[in-house]
């Protein structure tokens, strides 16, 4: 917005502005929320123009003839001929404009005019209020605005507005003056600011009668002047600007607009929002909760809103109030709010401010303090409960977040499958929804669910392992695939019944060809058709937690347990390439427990019969037969004690125990001369452990 010319004139276009939401002032009846004018109790500090009582009285005669100096500099408006001898002030001025022309236009031309206006507030002269009007118009023309600062006129002036009692006309003009001589004129603004004069002018903000042009002279002061704003932004003007906007104070479409963009400037500063009241946020919800108030108004305070909140300040004061209920109202009112489809900038907008109010509110979820406030069975959780049924993406996306951030501990996890019966909603979600935002938000949902091992089975029962399955296919997105790979290694984990799900057939039909594959298969395929490392580490580890639940329970059982080797059949009769997830988790050398993990597996499917031709299978990669070569070809330090060592000590005993296991069952698809190569590395690492 450009910066605002001063006229002799009032505001227009007034539009009624409606009382805030009673809900949040009652809700949050204890908070911080300070009359605006205690916070202008005085202007201690600021100089200003000494009391017209205290000086002696000039003669009339004189006042009339110190006005006259001041026509010979400037010209007066049209009209008023008794007044002033009109021909003379404008010959004076056309004088001026010819040296102005000349560059010669400065501080000089404008004589004792400060000491004159000095001596005509002294004398309480009638004369003053004409001589701020026509220094006001002067100051339109953008050539006199240095002058007046380098001449004291406009210290004048500005010492004049921080008396407490001033004539409304005079008090008037002199804004006028000041908003004009400061409009992209930094030397000026420097002048305001360095005597935090800022104080003054927003005390004018509360006057019914002036705040039609204190507001603009604010702005014409801080319009790409940082230092006005980082100084109208400590002196708390936001806070001052929301409460008269919410008391319906200021009016009229053009000062609003002015208004909104103070308020968005100072929520933009580390001070304003340091020094504003608690009640600052319950201010701006009010506001964009009102029915009037516009698509552009609203943009604007959600983004304020948004500032604000990424303070554990307010987001710790929003939790204490129960004020986060009304950030989801917020967030809601963006689906109601009249915006102009056709206008692309203004809907991305309005997307990137939900955005913003989403992770809010997960932040706000994540502090320890939201559960104590809002426990399981509150009606704010259950509000988002609700929502993950709905049509609206970012609204189940915030559902998702936030309950996942409630979902800490196993007996709230617990609490939320038994009796909520949440994760049906969420495994619905997963078989509707294509949008990667939402499935990655239920996903996070339901790895959080997942760690609990008592929900796991109810999980299953659920048809996760179907629902996730789809989510594997969805290769344009592999972050989202990769949570849907991760849900499945927790549901998994130490749970037999799942494991039978995740290994049975895509098709019941014996003559299909799914009839083969199950869905194990399925990850299979991904891990070889993906790129993405931590994909194929993630399935690998999945196939760790197969070897250790069903391999360790096969050999614990004292009798035969025929389950366990119904399933150990299957899994490694239909799937050769069970071992290769593995690899990929002994090549990778960014976590070093996890290459651990990966030999201890392979260790583990070596001591199966039907498991040795899977390891076999994995060690034809020449990558990983190099890295067992180099493992058993190392001498064991005995004095070794760092982590990395002993882990890599680790490793190389797994290494010894899957070798010897192959060894011992000399499988035929195990090439002789490896055969040969890994007798050699064992009988040497036998040797240096004798």
């Amino acid at each position: 917005m450009a910066s605002q010319d001063y006229k002799d004139g009032g505001s227009t276009g007034l539009v009624p502005v409606a009382t805030a939401t009673t809900d949040i002032f009652s809700l949050a009846a204890d908070i911080d929320l300070p009359a605006v004018g205690t916070l202008f109790p005085d202007l201690t500090g600021l100089k200003s123009l000494s009391s017209s009582n205290e000086s002696e009285v000039i003669p009339a005669e004189e006042q009339d003839q110190m006005f006259r100096a001041l026509q010979r500099v400037l010209s007066k408006t049209e009209g008023d001929e008794d007044a002033f001898d009109t021909r003379e002030l404008r010959n004076a001025l056309e004088s001026a404009d010819v040296a102005a022309q000349e560059g010669q236009r400065g501080p000089q031309l404008l004589g004792g005019v400060a000491a004159i206006l000095q001596k005509l507030w002294q004398s309480e002269s009638q004369y003053l209020v004409e001589a701020a009007d026509a220094l006001a118009n002067a100051s339109r023309d953008p050539s006199w605005r240095i002058p007046f600062g380098q001449s004291g006129v406009l210290q004048f002036f500005l010492q004049l507005i921080s008396i407490p009692e001033v004539n409304k006309d005079l008090l008037f003009h002199s804004l006028r003056l000041i908003g004009n001589s400061c409009a992209d004129t930094d030397e000026n603004r420097e002048i305001v600011v360095s005597n935090n004069y800022t104080r003054a002018i927003m005390r004018l903000v509360l006057n019914p009668e002036l705040a039609h042009v204190a507001i603009p002279v604010i702005y014409n002061i801080c319009n790409e002047f940082e230092p006005a704003q980082a100084q109208v932004a400590a002196n708390r003007l936001g806070y001052v600007l929301l409460k008269q906007i919410n008391d319906g104070a200021i009016t009229g479409n053009a000062l609003l607009n002015f208004t909104y963009e103070l308020v968005e400037l100072t929520a933009g500063q580390a001070a304003g929002i340091e020094n504003s009241p608690d009640g600052t946020i319950v201010l701006i919800m009010a506001i964009a909760l009102k029915e009037d108030t516009t698509f552009a108004q609203y943009t604007c305070l959600v983004t304020c809103l948004e500032q604000y909140m990424q303070t554990e300040r307010f987001q710790v004061a929003s939790i204490r109030h129960k004020l986060v209920e009304h950030i989801t109202s917020v967030l809601q009112r963006s689906f109601s709010i009249e915006v102009n489809e056709s206008v692309t900038e203004d809907v991305q907008l309005l997307n990137q401010l939900r955005l913003k109010l989403n992770q809010t509110l997960a932040d706000i979820s994540a502090l320890p303090l939201f559960l104590e406030t809002y426990p399981v069975g509150s009606p704010l959780l259950d509000t988002l409960q609700s929502w993950l049924t709905g049509r609206g993406d970012t609204l189940q996306i915030c559902a998702c977040v936030v309950l996942g951030n409630v979902a800490r501990t196993d007996e709230i996890c617990q609490l939320m499958i038994s009796q909520l019966n949440i994760h049906r909603s969420l495994i619905h979600i997963l078989k509707t929804n294509t949008i990667g935002g939402v499935l990655h938000a239920a996903l996070g949902f339901l790895k959080n669910l997942s760690i609990a091992e008592s929900n796991r089975e109810k999980l299953g029962e659920a048809d996760i392992i179907p629902a996730v399955s789809k989510v594997w296919t969805y290769d344009t997105v592999p972050q989202v695939q990769l949570a849907a790979v991760s849900v499945t290694r927790l549901v998994i984990a130490s749970n037999i019944k799942n494991i039978t799900r995740l290994l049975t057939s895509l098709s019941s039909d014996p003559d299909s060809p799914a009839h083969s594959r199950t869905y194990l298969s399925m990850l299979l395929s991904l891990c070889g058709r993906t790129d993405t490392a931590p994909i194929k580490t993630e399935i690998g580890r999945i196939i760790c937690s197969l070897c250790r639940t069903l391999l360790s329970r096969s050999k614990a059982s004292e009798v035969d347990d025929a389950e366990t080797a119904r399933l150990l059949d299957r899994l490694f009769d239909l799937h050769e390439d069970i071992a290769r997830p593995l690899g990929a988790m002994i090549t990778q050398t960014e976590w070093p427990v996890v290459r651990s993990e990966g030999w201890f597996a392979l260790a583990l499917m070596a001591s199966h019969d039907k498991g040795c031709p899977a390891v076999v299978d994995c060690l034809i990669d020449t990558d990983i037969y190099t890295q067992v070569e180099k493992s058993l070809d190392v001498a064991d330090d005995e004095s070794a004690a760092t982590n990395e060592q002993l882990q890599r000590r680790g490793d190389r005993d797994n290494l010894v125990i899957m070798v010897k296991e192959l060894l011992g069952r000399d499988p035929e698809s195990l090439p002789e001369g490896k055969k040969k190569r890994l007798r050699e590395l064992m009988d040497r690492a036998v040797a240096s452990l004798s």
